[in-house]
Formats: structure tokens, C-alpha cells, sequence
């Protein structure tokens, strides 16, 4: 897959343990923000990781290429694909919603026991 930023063009490689790091490096939840849909952090993160870049870089690739025309669809979109395509980050993204889904139990079972 390939994405393509201010008229040049990377390659996106599978996303692994490595990318999800660098974008958590960035200060803030991948998987939080996925969930919360904050698509705008989500794309920063994913320039980061593909492009090799820290978070101001990304944050100014991104801005000139809304600037020059280009669509944050068009990341978002990759990033989404990227994640769909990657065994390492579905796993994370449904231990995350096992998670929640127990610790939601968990709470109902705390109620009724008051």
C-alpha cells in the first residue's frame, strides 16, 4: 500500500509492534483515539510511523498537504486500511475491546451487589 503526502509517495509497511510504539510516543492512545474517532491524532500518528518522522514533522507534512489541495480523508483512509491489514493491530484493538467489555461487567456486578 502506498500514501501519498505532498506529492511524494511511501510505502506503508504492515503495521507491527514497532509502528504502534512510535505512535504511542507521540503522547497519546492509538487505541483510545481510534475509539474516540479523534481521526486528527490518529493521522499525525500514522505519518509518524510511516514517514519516520516525529510529531512536528508529521503535524506539518499533514497541514501542507491540506494546504496543497490534498484530502485527510486520503490518510485516514490508509491509516484504516494499514490497521484492517495488520494481524498485531487488530489483535491489540480486540484485546482492548475484551477489556472494556469485562470491565464493564465487572461494574454491572459491583452494582448489583450494593
Amino acid at each position: 500500500m502506498k500514501l501519498k503526502l505532498n506529492h511524494k509517495v511511501y510505502d506503508v509497511p504492515e503495521l507491527t509492534f514497532k509502528h504502534f510504539t512510535i505512535m504511542e510516543e507521540q503522547g497519546f492512545s492509538i487505541i483510545e483515539a481510534f475509539q474516540k474517532g479523534q481521526m486528527m491524532l490518529c493521522s499525525m500518528g500514522f505519518v509518524c510511523a510511516v514517514v519516520g518522522c516525529d510529531r512536528t514533522e508529521a503535524e506539518h507534512l499533514i497541514e501542507q498537504h491540506i494546504l496543497g489541495g490534498g484530502k485527510l480523508q486520503d490518510i485516514i483512509n490508509a491509516f484504516s486500511k494499514a490497521v484492517n491489514e495488520s494481524d498485531f493491530f487488530k489483535k491489540m484493538f480486540s484485546m482492548n475491546e475484551e477489556k472494556a467489555e469485562t470491565e464493564t461487567e465487572e461494574l454491572e456486578t459491583e452494582e448489583a451487589e450494593k
